[in-house]
């Protein structure tokens, strides 16, 4: 599987793949966060999302960029 934040989409996209063909896609955390702009594993097993949803003006609130933290479900 491969993982893929989408700002626009506010979205985390898991693609499955076989023989160089997209075969399956989930759409995860849609809108719960905002615009997600990179996802990463950690040497830990968890990946790692990082949010992008102020554009330089204002005051940064709680609610704002931050990083997250998922941990997959045992296998």
């Amino acid at each position: 599987s491969y993982l893929v934040a989408a700002l626009r989409g506010k979205a985390l996209h898991r693609l499955t793949f076989a023989g160089g063909a997209i075969t399956d896609e989930q759409v995860l955390l849609s809108g719960t966060y905002g615009r997600l702009r990179a996802v990463v594993e950690g040497p830990d097993g968890a990946m790692y999302v990082t949010t992008s949803n102020r554009d330089g003006r204002g005051d940064p609130t709680r609610s704002d960029d931050r990083i997250l933290r998922i941990v997959p479900p045992p296998a």
